[in-house]
Parts: structure tokens; C-alpha cells; sequence
């Protein structure tokens, strides 16, 4: 595949693209990081297609701006094609899907050559070795602009081992935060083990007011690096090889930060808004004050999870149709349909369009004349009359896997509304939710819409939306999902039913004492344990007195002892029970 600089000229980037050859042209961006300009948008094409790569980063030696450099050499007569002329230089992708998307395509060897011909940081550096390019990645260049980007970091960290084929997986992370107290704690997150029983999750549990969620916004102020105090003995210790920070929380008083726009951190202005996501009941709205001027606002909104839903789905067709071709890609569409399907019987989920929508546009009618399908069997239309409460539009288009290739995603996008939510199919009809099952489809599509390859999910307390049976089904599903994306996820929760489904050493018991907060693991395996004994390591349930225990030792009084009033409950009682009312008539509780 060749690479071409074309820099403006869109004439010679619209000949190029009519050419047969398959082609990597990067064009021209003034992006300013600390007086270093080295970023360069992407157009490629592969086998007559436009493939979406995402920019790329270019170090020259002795430069700062790259693009001067490139159209100076092409006043001089060279026609664009890498490798640049005798000139040192290195570069580093967005994200390491830029070189996922070339290998899916045109195969292994190809991917590297063209990484070869771009000089990318992480083959030169961890591959080969390279003694130019290790010297070069000492250049101030190199840490302030190409690696400025939490996707391009971990790309340089990462994609060496997709060139080697090696396992690209999230390592082990070790946080320092300070407790409510003030104090430094260390919190060790050991994602890749030996032991058979899975690692993915990690849970902070422990009562109220020890600082679970206090620890996730530590977490979020580092990775954003918008830390509220000067301490910096906060965050994460080496480098971590997270792509992006997904925040899940619908606890209407967290405060969590919504999303990247406006924000301003130590390194300015974020270019990859993606690397952070926030799913919960506040988002922007547009405000008008008198004189009729919008001001955006953060608002508290019960409409926002299904809003967020809707656009959720439509991203998650839109990454399948971008990254499909990737190997091992898992396609989110296809896995929102069987994680879904363990809690809700449903054959299509939907999305609501504008009465007024000419629904052909919705899809490449040639795509669905190979698959033999016509717009009515894609299309639910529902009668005004059969449609009274108005909580759908009377038009759905089914978002189906088998169908991913002939949507139009921008027109969907256009002609969306949001506020509808995501609507359930059975035979063609819709279906009401529980509110738990509801909360449930959001949260799972949100999630899907947004993780990218070795994301870190955070949830906060999402026991708040789920019964027992659920409860279950959401630890199921986000182990399913973080597989399929190599991505970890880290919930602060009450739930004994999550931890439960976890191995001890995922577990991080936060423990108040009169000495100060403790975190700890619990000396016994949780992984299938029970219950009881949980709770009460957990929460310290013995040193609370419950109104079951004040009964029996009333009755143990009555009846004068445990064997007469365990002869007097009959079969009115379990085996717990008779353990607790010996155990106490022996004063051994």
C-alpha cells in the first residue's frame, strides 16, 4: 500500500482516489500541541473502499511543524511518497485500530510494511530495536505531541504486539488515592492471573461513607488529568495501556465529569474526546434566556439513559460497519442481541425516526436486494390507532446483525429521535419492560456503543437499578462484553450477589476502622461462597444486632432453652436458624 503526503490539495487526494491502487494519503492539520504541529488526517483506501484509520502523528527531525517541512520538500520536487527523503523521522497512530484496520484488510505483512514506511514508534522501539528511534523518542516532540493522546499512548505501547501477533491485553493497574481521611492508599488491581477463575471485575464494596465512589472520581481526575488538588502523589503508577475510561453511574447525586467538552487540563485542550464516555441521568441541554440567546447546561434528566440508548445503538451499528473487517472483531450489534436475550424475549431492538421519514433512505436497497429482503420486511410501521400512548413514533427501523452492512448510518442519525428510547420487538410488535429490564438494555447498549479495545468500565452502585435475578445477569453480561473487547471493569458496589461471582482477590473490602480505612480481601474464596459469611466480612453483620436475633433470645427466655424452642418452631425454621438459636442458647453467638 503506498503512502502519499497530498497535504491541501484536494485535486490530487480526488485523482489518487480514483485510482485502482490501494492508498494511505495524509492530509493537512493545524493542530498546535505546544508549538509542535505533527498531527496528519487520513484518507485510505482499500480494494475500492474507504476504510476509516483515524489520524496519525509525524515526528521530522529538527522540526516542529511537520506539514511545513513535507510542503517545502514538495516545492522542491518530490511527489509525496514515503518514505520522506533522507530525513529521520517517527510517527504514532490515534489508536491502534489504524494499523487493525489495514492488517483485517490486506493481511499481516502488509500492516507491517506500511508501518515500516510510516517508521511507527512501537515497531522501531519494541521490535526492532531501533538505536535512531530509541535515541529520537528522547525528543520533547515525541512526549508532548505524539504521545499527548491517551489512544495514541497506548497504540505506541500495544501495537508492537499486534506486528508480533503477541496477546494485546489490559496489565495489571495500581492506583494511589487519598481516602476520606486524607490518607495514601494503594489500590491493586491484578487483571491477569493464573488461576483459572476469571479476573475481569474487580468490586470495591463496604459500607457507606468509606469512599468507594470517592475512589472512581480519583481515577477519572487522573486519567482526564484534571486533578482538583496539587497532589500528585495521585494516580496511576507506570504506564497503563487503557484506551478509554467508560463511566456508568445513575445514582442522581454522583458527580461525576459528562464528557471532555470544555475541558481543560494540564495538556489544554483534548483532541480524542473518545477516551472518556459518561452514561448517567445528566447531560447537556440547551437553555434560552429571555433574550432568546442558548446557553448549554448540565441538566438531571430521567430521558437521559434512553436518549444516550438510542445513539448508542446507532454507534454500535456504525463500529461494526467500520471495523468489521478487523480480526477477531466482535460485532456489538450481534453481542447486544445475545447478552440482551439472557433477560428479555425480544427479537429485534428498534429505533424510533420521524413520522415524516422516507424510509428508503434508511438503507442500500442493493444490499438488501442480495440478501433478498424488501423495505417492508425491515420496516415496522405501527398504526396511529394501535399507537395511542404515542411512547414510540409510528415508524421503527429494527436494528438486526444480519442486516448491519445495508443501513445508512447518517441518515438514521438524521432523522433519529432519541427521546424515544430504545423499543423491544416481538413478532413484529413492541414490548413493555420492567423499569429493571429497562435500565438493564441501557446500560448494556450504552456500553457497547461506547467501549473501544482495552477499555476500563467503571460503574458505581449498579444494584441501584436491579433486582437479585438481574443482578446476575449484569455481572454475565459484562464479563461477555469485556471479553469480547479485552477490556477490565471496575464496580464500587454493596452487592453481595456481584461479589459472589467473583474470585476473593477481585474483591477490595473497604474496612473503617478507629484506626482508619482498611482495604482488604477477603481470607476466604467469594467465588461461588456464601452468602451469609460474606456479608458478614463485608459489612461486619455480626457486630449489629438484627431484629431475628433480638426475637430469639426472647424466646430462648420464654422457653428456658434452644432445644425446646427449637422443638417448639417445628418445621417453621431452617438449618441456619437451628445453628444461630444453639449457638446463642450456648452464649456462643
Amino acid at each position: 500500500m503506498k503512502v502519499i503526503y497530498i497535504g491541501k490539495d484536494k485535486l490530487k487526494r480526488d485523482s489518487f482516489i480514483k485510482e485502482d491502487d490501494d492508498i494511505l494519503l495524509l492530509g493537512f492539520d493545524r493542530w498546535d500541541d505546544y508549538d509542535y504541529k505533527t498531527t496528519f488526517p487520513t484518507v485510505c483506501k482499500i480494494k475500492g473502499e474507504i476504510v476509516e484509520t483515524g489520524s496519525i502523528k509525524i515526528l521530522i527531525a529538527g522540526q516542529k511543524v511537520s506539514y511545513e517541512y513535507l510542503d517545502n520538500l514538495l516545492k522542491e520536487g518530490w511527489n509525496g511518497e514515503f518514505p520522506i527523503p533522507e530525513k529521520e523521522y517517527i510517527s504514532v497512530p490515534s489508536a491502534i485500530t489504524f494499523y487493525e484496520q489495514i492488517d483485517g484488510r490486506l493481511g499481516h505483512q502488509l500492516a507491517l510494511k506500511t508501518a515500516e514506511i510510516l517508521r511507527d514508534a512501537s515497531l522501531k522501539v519494541w521490535i526492532e530495536d531501533d538505536k535512531n528511534s530509541i535515541e529520537f523518542i528522547k525528543n520533547e516532540g515525541f512526549r508532548t505531541s505524539l504521545l499527548r493522546e491517551r489512544g495514541a499512548n497506548s497504540a505506541y505501547h500495544n501495537a508492537w504486539k499486534l506486528f508480533s501477533e503477541a496477546s494485546i491485553i489490559v496489565k495489571d493497574l495500581r492506583f494511589n488515592f487519598r481516602d476520606p481521611e486524607n490518607k495514601l492508599q494503594t489500590l491493586n488491581l491484578k487483571f491477569n492471573s493464573k488461576s483459572l477463575l476469571p479476573q475481569d471485575i474487580h468490586v470495591l464494596i463496604g459500607p457507606n461513607g468509606v469512599g468507594k465512589s470517592q475512589t472512581l472520581m480519583q481515577m477519572i481526575e487522573d486519567w482526564l488529568d484534571i486533578r482538583v488538588t496539587d497532589k500528585t502523589d495521585v494516580g496511576f503508577e507506570d504506564d497503563i495501556n487503557i484506551n478509554q475510561l467508560v463511566v456508568v453511574s445513575y445514582s442522581p447525586f454522583e458527580r461525576f465529569p459528562i464528557d471532555t467538552k470544555n475541558l481543560h487540563n494540564s495538556s489544554g485542550k483534548i483532541q480524542d474526546e473518545g477516551i472518556y464516555r459518561y452514561f448517567g441521568l445528566r447531560g447537556r441541554q440547551t437553555i434560552y434566556d429571555k433574550s432568546g440567546s442558548p446557553t448549554s447546561k448540565i441538566r438531571l434528566s430521567q430521558s437521559r439513559p434512553k436518549i444516550d440508548a438510542s445513539n448508542s445503538l446507532i454507534s454500535c451499528l456504525a463500529d461494526d460497519q467500520k471495523y468489521g473487517a478487523i480480526k477477531d472483531w466482535s460485532d456489538k450489534v450481534s453481542t447486544m442481541q445475545k447478552v440482551l436475550r439472557s433477560a428479555i424475549d425480544f427479537d429485534y431492538a428498534a429505533v424510533s425516526v420521524h413520522d415524516n421519514s422516507i424510509v428508503t433512505k434508511f438503507f442500500d436497497e442493493s444490499e438488501l436486494d442480495y440478501l433478498d429482503k424488501e423495505i417492508d420486511d425491515v420496516v415496522v410501521k405501527i398504526s396511529p390507532k394501535s399507537n395511542k400512548t404515542r411512547q414510540t413514533s409510528n415508524i421503527l427501523i429494527p436494528i438486526s446483525s444480519d442486516l448491519v452492512n445495508t443501513y445508512n448510518i447518517e441518515a438514521l442519525k438524521d432523522k433519529l429521535v432519541p427521546g424515544k428510547g430504545v423499543v423491544f420487538l416481538k413478532n413484529g410488535i413492541p414490548i413493555e419492560l420492567s423499569s429493571g429490564q429497562r435500565l438493564f438494555s441501557y446500560v448494556v447498549i450504552n456500553i457497547l456503543g461506547a467501549i473501544r479495545r482495552n477499555s476500563l468500565i467503571l460503574i458505581d452502585e449498579p444494584e441501584i437499578f436491579l433486582h437479585p435475578t438481574l443482578e446476575i445477569a449484569f455481572i454475565k453480561m459484562l464479563k461477555k462484553i469485556l471479553s469480547s473487547y479485552h477490556s477490565k471493569a471496575l464496580l464500587a458496589t454493596h452487592s453481595l450477589v456481584a461479589v459472589r461471582e467473583l474470585p476473593k482477590n477481585c474483591v477490595h473490602v473497604f474496612d473503617k476502622t478507629k484506626d482508619g480505612l482498611f482495604i482488604k480481601s477477603p481470607p476466604f474464596e467469594t467465588f461461588g461462597g456464601d452468602m451469609q459469611k460474606i456479608s458478614s466480612y463485608v459489612f461486619g453483620d455480626k457486630s449489629v444486632s438484627k431484629p431475628f436475633e433480638k426475637w430469639i433470645k426472647e424466646k430462648l427466655e420464654e422457653f428456658g432453652s434452644a432445644e425446646a424452642l427449637i422443638n417448639a418452631l417445628g418445621t417453621n425454621i431452617n438449618e441456619e436458624m437451628i445453628i444461630q438459636i444453639s449457638a446463642m442458647g450456648t452464649k456462643k453467638w
